[in-house]
Formats: structure tokens, C-alpha cells, sequence
């Protein structure tokens, strides 16, 4: 009896000491004071193991517990993963803690929700997802699971410790086990330290560590997080990719590997050709004969994703486009190229990244994570078009905003060159608006509105033309800073030029417009324009990045109401700054007041220490967009 009740003893002894130690790991109380500054959720520990196999077979292992502080980092520790045919859930499992780091609960991969929903055609894409939901805060869960690589390996899975703003890292661990003879490339951002390496019996494992890791806030006009966050990149030179092999040394040989997958898929039919021979026989240009078929490419296709095994870089045969009608990005390049060969107008196949604000390939590091579209180059003689081969909508001749100012992965004959996409003057992304506002004696008001949009603000409202009337008039009316709004009739005109327009025309009403108090007229002398960038007068941590630079035009004329005259008028205002310049213009026009406003922003990059000028400058344009005009009713 002695000696069981000492087993126990000990028994107990070891389960409170295991719970301590457990519940001193996950605490929030051992998380250092610098790592919860501007943190909603902290990285404990995360480690990151990949075991490569071959080129076919890898294995890929985490172990993650993060610590969530508040409701605004709930979806930090949200588990997701999107496998396809070439990686696969294995195992799962979770446990969540309270603020202690007292165990509450266990999950298992049965509480793993997965789907196999795409919004592309065909893809063997599946999705994995777990939702953390618990009432209380902060709390940590700890995820383990593992999944299988097999059918290629394009990359090695990347050591991203500290994936979103707002989050801190107190360790993460990346290990890379493969054969000794494997050779493969890193890229390596904003992390200096050089891995630790060991080799038994030809295997090498080599390991990164990353600690003590400050959260990123996010801030209004702020660089991208890859700015900040330390990153490896990983892959092997020699790959198979679902039974293609491939070499990937530098930006040519991709290029080479990926001209290797358009081989053969350029056949027409011989009633194809003479269709296309047909519709360009009139042409006096090899230009007139590109938008001829780039048009004939939207008139007679539509897009659509599709996305199986290798299918993800190599495109449908562009007799099946024919057939079908449909195709991916890479299908429609790939057929307009074809059609292309045809007439004698060379072209070239072009991977490029679809992001506004993601332009820049790695020169030093050839990849395939920083491009996910294909577009066609057609270097004419004294012009270069890129063509978006997916959306008919997109004028000819005209660089989109996805894709302007970009760099791009060129296939030429001699295999893949960077180059940098043209861009367009930030002068020339206008915004004008015309209005004339017949203001009457009880406060109400109608209007007559013209806007244009030009260059990319024109590209922002592609969607514009296509919607329904009620989706327009929703729209419009947001816009309008004023309550109970009421929509007229809309019309709008394209220019599809290559720097296009879109002209809105529309009439709207409103039973108040601005204010009214006894014998005065509140009325507000721009009800289109504010200033809401979320700029706080407070510590900035970060450089300033506009990205897109734009120009807004404003001009409203206000008629004066029967039987009132002006009481006060703002005075006119013009200031010019690093950040751009405002002027802002009132003078009587006849029987009304003719308000004129200029807003210029240009694209540009300023050092933190200017944030309070552009704090200033932003206060200020916002205060003479809310000036008022005073009516006054006449004494008689």
C-alpha cells in the first residue's frame, strides 16, 4: 500500500509539474511587452519542416501555437490550407488554450472542413479550413499537421513566419531536409543569417530561425508587408512537374521550359485559317490585322479558369479554344498567338503577376510563385502592345491597371527576358466631374451630372457599363455626400481608345440639400469630395508609398434661390506640397456661384519623417471640401 500510494504520489508530482511547465509555455504572461505593441496575435513557436524525397515525393510538417489577444486577430488563427493533386491533408490535429495556458479542448482532423468548390471550370484544387471559434480572449491554439507532396515539385514551401500586420513572432523554425546532390536556389528577404548545415550519410538538413519579431502595423499609404517581414524563398533547379521535367537555373531556362509546353498546340484547321485570312485581307498594317483578331478573340470566346495537374501552366490546344469557345488566360494567349502565326505577326507568350501593387519579378531568383496570369507581347515595328486576351472589354492598345508598370516573364524564341510593362503619367487618371445644381427657395435641389474618367479611373469602372440600372444608381448615390438622394436617368459613352474614357451622364434630386435654419441655407460646396484616408495625428512607423498617383477635377454651379442672396462665400484656397497640390476657386457667374476644385496626388515614395506634412495637407483639402456657402433670405 506504502508503495502505491508513492507511486501516486509521484504520478501526481509529474502531472502538476507537466501542467506548470504547460501552462508557463502558453501563458500570456511570458509573452515580452515588445512583442504585444500593435500585436492582435503572437506567433509562440512555429516550426516548419519539408523533407524532399525526389523530385516527385516530399513531406511537409508544422507545429504552430498562436497566441490570439483580442477580437481583431480571430482570423490569424484560422487553419487553412489549399491542396490539389500534388498535395494532400494528412494529418491534423489542434488544442486550444485559454489565457493560462490551460488545456480546454482537442480537435482533430474530422473537425477539418474541406471543399473541392472552384470558381474555375476544371480544377483539382481542394480547400481545408478550420474555424477557431471561442468566446473568450486572448486564447492560444496550437496546431500539428502534415501533408504529402507528390506528382512534382515545383518549390519547396516558403519560411513565412510572420504572414499578416499585426502580428508578432516570438520563434519560428524552418528545416530543409534533402539529398546531398539536390541542388537548389534561395532568395532571401530581410533575413541576413546564414543557415545552420548538417550532412549524415548524404542528406543534408539545414535549418533558419527567426526570433523576437515586433508585430507590423498597418498604415494608410504604406509599402507592401514583404517590405518589412523576413522571407526565404526556396525551390530546386532540376524539377518534374506531373511528368514533366524541367530545369529552372535562371529566367531563360524558364522561359525555354515553358515555350516547351506551347509545342504542338498552335494547329489550326484548314476553314480556321482561311477564316482568319479572311477577316484580315483588307488590312494595311500588321497593327490593323492585331486588333482585327484581338477583337475577333473576344467576339467568339469567353473566359474561363482551368486549372488541373499540368494544366496550370500549360495552356488547352488552340483548336480546342476553337471548338469549345472558352479558355484560360493561357488558352486565349496561346490561341491568339496561334492566330497570329498565321498572318505573319510575331508574338510571344508572357507570364506577368495580376496586382495593382506586386510588380517586381526577383531578378536573381528565377520562380514560379510571383506570376500568376499570361498575357501576349506583339512588338510591332514601332509599337509594343500587350494584349489582355481574357477580357474583350479591355481596350486595345490600352495597359490595364492590373498590369501596368509591371515586369513580365517574355518567351521569346530564345528563351524568357524581364521586361518592365509601360505605365501611364499619374497626370493623365482623371476624375472630372460637371455639375449644375438648381438650388430652390425650400432646400431642395436637382442636379445634372457629368463625370469622365480617364486612364485608370476609367479602369476602376470597367464593371460601370455592364451593371443593371439599380446597381448603377446605388453606386452613383454613394458617391454623393448628401441624404435621400434621389437617381435619374443614367447613360454612359466609351471611348475604348488606348488611354480610354467613360462618360457618365445622370440626373439626381434631393429634398435637402445641405442644411437649413430659419432664414439660412446651409449648402455644402462640394458634396462629391472628402478626405478619409484614416491618417491619425500620431507616431507613423513606416515610409510613405502612393502607389497610383490621380487627378480630380471638380466643377459645380450652384444656382442662388429666389428671394436669397449670399450671407458668406469661402474664400479661395490654394496650397502645394511634396504630396501634390489643391486649389479651390468661388466666384459669382450669372444668377449662381461657379465653385472650381483641383486635386493632384502624384505616385511617390517619402521618407516617415514628412508623415506630418502629409497629415497637414490632408486636413487641409479636407476642410475645403466641407466649406459651406450661407444663404441668406432677402428682407423685404
Amino acid at each position: 500500500m506504502r508503495k502505491l500510494i508513492i507511486i501516486i504520489y509521484l504520478i501526481f508530482i509529474i502531472i502538476t509539474c507537466y501542467s506548470a511547465n504547460d501552462r508557463l509555455d502558453l501563458s500570456i504572461k511570458n509573452i515580452p511587452d515588445s512583442l504585444t505593441k500593435s500585436a492582435n496575435a503572437v506567433i509562440r513557436i512555429s516550426t516548419t519542416e519539408f523533407e524532399y524525397k525526389s523530385p516527385i515525393i516530399g513531406i511537409e510538417k508544422h507545429a504552430i501555437a498562436i497566441t490570439v489577444l483580442d477580437k481583431k486577430g480571430k482570423d490569424i488563427s484560422d487553419f487553412h490550407y489549399s491542396g490539389d493533386k500534388f498535395r494532400n491533408l494528412k494529418n491534423f490535429s489542434g488544442k486550444l488554450y485559454d489565457a493560462d495556458g490551460i488545456f480546454l479542448r482537442k480537435f482533430k482532423l474530422s473537425d477539418v472542413n474541406s471543399t473541392e468548390w472552384s470558381s474555375e471550370l476544371a480544377s483539382d484544387a481542394k480547400h481545408f479550413f478550420f474555424d477557431c471559434d471561442t468566446p473568450t480572449y486572448p486564447f492560444t491554439i496550437v496546431y500539428e499537421y502534415e501533408v504529402d507532396w507528390k506528382n512534382g515539385t515545383l518549390v519547396f514551401p516558403a519560411f513565412v513566419p510572420q504572414f499578416t500586420h499585426h502580428l508578432s513572432v516570438e520563434k519560428a523554425n524552418y528545416k530543409l531536409t534533402l539529398p546531398e546532390n539536390v541542388e537548389f536556389r534561395t532568395k532571401t528577404i530581410n533575413y541576413s543569417a546564414q543557415p545552420k548545415k548538417t550532412t549524415t550519410k548524404g542528406i543534408s538538413i539545414l535549418e533558419w530561425k527567426v526570433e523576437n519579431h515586433k508585430a507590423v502595423p498597418d498604415e494608410t499609404f504604406d509599402p507592401d508587408l514583404i517590405a518589412y517581414i523576413p522571407l526565404i524563398y526556396l525551390c530546386p533547379k532540376n524539377f518534374i512537374y506531373d511528368g514533366v521535367p524541367g530545369n529552372i537555373s535562371d529566367w531563360k531556362s524558364m522561359g525555354i521550359w515553358e515555350n516547351e509546353l506551347l509545342k504542338g498546340r498552335n494547329q489550326l484547321s484548314d476553314e480556321t485559317k482561311a477564316k482568319i485570312l479572311e477577316l484580315t485581307k483588307n488590312s494595311k498594317s500588321d497593327k490593323e490585322k492585331v486588333k482585327i483578331l484581338y477583337d475577333y478573340l473576344g467576339q467568339t470566346t469567353r473566359y474561363v479558369n482551368i486549372s488541373l495537374g499540368i494544366g496550370g501552366y500549360q495552356p488547352m490546344p488552340a483548336a480546342e479554344v476553337v471548338k469549345t469557345g472558352f479558355g484560360d488566360c493561357k488558352a486565349l494567349s496561346n490561341y491568339l498567338k496561334s492566330m497570329l502565326e498565321v498572318v505573319n505577326v510575331q508574338s510571344n507568350y508572357t507570364g506577368i503577376k495580376l496586382d495593382e501593387s506586386d510588380k517586381t519579378l526577383f531578378a536573381d531568383y528565377p520562380n514560379f510563385n510571383q506570376m500568376n496570369h499570361i498575357i501576349l507581347q506583339v512588338p510591332l515595328q514601332k509599337d509594343t502592345l500587350w494584349l489582355e486576351c481574357t477580357n474583350p472589354r479591355v481596350p486595345f492598345g490600352f495597359v490595364h491597371n492590373g498590369i501596368s508598370g509591371h515586369d513580365a516573364l517574355v518567351d521569346t524564341k530564345d528563351g524568357g527576358k524581364i521586361t518592365r510593362l509601360p505605365d501611364y503619367p499619374d497626370s493623365l487618371n482623371i476624375e472630372k466631374n460637371n455639375i449644375v445644381i438648381e438650388l430652390n427657395p425650400d432646400g431642395s435641389a436637382n442636379a445634372t451630372m457629368k463625370k469622365n474618367c480617364h486612364v485608370k479611373v476609367y479602369d476602376h469602372y470597367d464593371w460601370f457599363p455592364l451593371a443593371s440600372n439599380s446597381k448603377q444608381a446605388d453606386y452613383l448615390r454613394e458617391e454623393i455626400n448628401l441624404a435621400n438622394v434621389t437617381i435619374g436617368k443614367i447613360q454612359t459613352f466609351e471611348d475604348k481608345s488606348p488611354k480610354p474614357a467613360l462618360f457618365i451622364n445622370y440626373t439626381w434630386s434631393t429634398p435637402l440639400y445641405g442644411n437649413k435654419t430659419g432664414n439660412r441655407l446651409f449648402i455644402p460646396i462640394n458634396p462629391y469630395r472628402s478626405i478619409n484616408d484614416n491618417l491619425k495625428k500620431k507616431k507613423r512607423y513606416h515610409d510613405i508609398k502612393i502607389e497610383n498617383g490621380y487627378k480630380d477635377i471638380d466643377s459645380i454651379y450652384i444656382s442662388i434661390p429666389e428671394g436669397f442672396e449670399i450671407e458668406t462665400m469661402p474664400s479661395n484656397y490654394k496650397i502645394s506640397t511634396l504630396f501634390g497640390m489643391f486649389n479651390s476657386k468661388l466666384e459669382l457667374s450669372g444668377k449662381g456661384i461657379l465653385i472650381q476644385q483641383m486635386l493632384f496626388i502624384p505616385s511617390g515614395e517619402y521618407k516617415v519623417s514628412t508623415y506630418p506634412e502629409l497629415v497637414d495637407f490632408f486636413d487641409k483639402i479636407g476642410s475645403a471640401y466641407k466649406n459651406k456657402i450661407i444663404f441668406r433670405k432677402k428682407t423685404a
